[in-house]
């Protein structure tokens, strides 16, 4: 996958300083089972997104309060987004109320938000998870190996 991007002029790179790396960064996906924050809200940049893949369950985090109230919140699914660590601890804390999520993937899809306003907007986008979407993705990914 890497080299593929890398032909499209895409650099993709692993890091050890995460928050140097925040700093510059335009995209930045955490899939983890980490039950603190590792991404620090104020090292990112202005026009950067966040991709939250982890911490599904309420006691599980990623991304910490401030990356929620600086970022424009979207989730993949409403359905089960209580439930998930990163959307749940900063509301249960008052730091976000649920109207915080802007919109879904289906939202986003149909065309009723329009996503990101501009080019110094922080997105975050919160994985929620759901059995249908692993489903969508081995689907797409068996067309591929059977085309």
């Amino acid at each position: 996958m890497q080299a593929t991007l890398a032909k499209e002029g895409v650099t993709i790179e692993t890091v050890s300083d995460l928050d140097a790396a925040l700093a510059v960064a335009d995209v930045i996906s955490c899939v983890t089972m980490s039950n603190a924050p590792l991404v620090k809200g104020a090292l990112l940049k202005p026009g950067a997104h966040l991709d939250l893949v982890g911490a599904y369950r309420p006691d599980f985090r990623e991304g910490d309060d401030i990356c929620m109230t600086r970022g424009t919140v979207f989730v993949d699914t409403r359905n089960g987004m209580q439930s998930a660590g990163d959307l749940c601890q900063p509301v249960a804390a008052d730091v976000i109320g649920w109207d915080a999520v802007q919109a879904d993937d289906y939202d986003l899809a149909q065309g009723r938000h329009s996503g990101r306003n501009n080019d110094t907007q922080i997105t975050v986008c919160k994985n929620v998870g759901g059995g249908h979407l692993d489903l969508f993705a081995a689907q797409a990914l068996m067309a591929r190996l059977a085309a």
